[in-house]
């Protein structure tokens, strides 16, 4: 309630009626840990509303485990058989089939796909720190690696090789930056690494050019962190000791919107959108002119207005839980995100029931 006053002051004339009006309220469902594992933490949800994450003890950082969460059954991804320590999956597809990352004992990440009970490498000679994040319905996966004697990160396509089961063929992404989310139809946004870090979109079809969004004069530095299927792109700009939740939308050129925070607060990013144009990040307050940043909220914009998580949760399946992070967001409007209920960390599904 405190928070739906903070922010039916803010908004004035519009009241608590028209922000209740523009927003979904949302059921709260907890996603289980696998045995033997202490919290859970969420990577992506697809359109059936199934989760990839990963699950950690509380002994040691270096040896969680991914999982799936598919129909309300859990599954663990398992860790590779050449000697694993870890693994995290990134994404699994409506059909099952799950990508992610995982290490051959010595730490570093490899990319992964599995199907059934066959994990299989995508970029075996890469020799490590490759990361899988999505694959499509034609078994396209994207993702994006540092290749061998470089510190340079880059993105990749790999494509199932028809003449050989189980091989990958690599396709990289043109210009130098870091791809770090990609939509349904393989378009990418993150960011140029050449120069001033600049928020960048990457088409789906031939060279799979890299373009730089929209900047502004007063920004040191933008990133973008999430795409919608029909292209729409959310991340952040960062004027000195700030940060601005952007949006660039397709049909209008990828123009940049600056997205309004919570009433008082100047601080804040966006990282994901699904194609209604339901946007999830964050929104805080930082003392001008200097890195004193205060707690961030987790948000959500529907149709441009901001409203706290928290306060759109369902009273009778939400007591005790606080949400952490809003991590990504469906079709369907289904919001996965990281949450704290008796100090134990857990991924919990959040569906708009109103």
């Amino acid at each position: 309630m405190k928070s739906l006053f903070r922010l039916a002051l803010g908004l004035g004339s519009l009241g608590v009626a028209a922000v209740a009006a523009a927003h979904s309220v949302y059921q709260l469902t907890e996603v289980p840990v696998l045995r033997g594992y202490t919290s859970g933490y969420a990577n992506s949800i697809n359109d059936n509303g199934d989760v990839a994450g990963y699950c950690q003890t509380a002994a040691s950082a270096m040896t969680y485990v991914g999982f799936t969460y598919r129909n309300g059954v859990l599954s663990s991804t398992g860790k590779s058989p050449k000697k694993g320590n870890y693994s995290s999956a990134n994404f699994v597809s409506v059909t099952g089939v799950v990508v992610g990352s995982a290490d051959t004992g010595d730490f570093r990440p490899q990319g992964f796909v599995k199907t059934g009970n066959s994990m299989v490498n995508v970029f075996p000679n890469n020799g490590g720190n490759t990361h899988a994040l999505r694959i499509d319905d034609a078994g396209r996966v994207y993702g994006h690696f540092i290749r061998r004697g470089t510190a340079d990160w880059q993105g990749a396509m790999w494509t199932p090789d028809p003449r050989k089961p189980g091989r990958y063929n690599e396709t990289i992404l043109g210009g130098a930056g870091f791809p770090m989310a990609f939509n349904s139809m393989g378009k990418a946004v993150g960011y140029s690494s050449t120069g001033r870090q600049t928020a960048a979109l990457w088409n789906n079809s031939g060279p799979r050019a890299m373009q730089l969004l929209q900047t502004r004069p007063e920004y040191t530095s933008s990133l973008a962190y999430g795409i919608s299927d029909n292209g729409n792109a959310v991340g952040s700009g960062h004027p000195a000791f700030s940060s601005r939740a952007l949006l660039w939308r397709a049909r209008t050129g990828y123009a940049l919107e600056e997205l309004p925070l919570l009433p008082g607060d100047n601080y804040g990013g966006a990282n994901a959108i699904n194609r209604a144009g339901v946007i999830l990040g964050t929104s805080a307050y930082g003392v001008p002119g200097t890195w004193n940043i205060g707690p961030s909220t987790p948000i959500v914009w529907d149709r441009g207005v901001p409203a706290p998580l928290d306060s759109l949760l369902d009273p009778a399946s939400s007591v005790g839980w606080r949400i952490d992070a809003a991590v990504g967001i469906n079709n369907q409007g289904q919001i996965v995100a990281n949450a704290t209920k008796d100090g134990i960390s857990r991924v919990v599904v959040l569906t708009p029931i109103q």
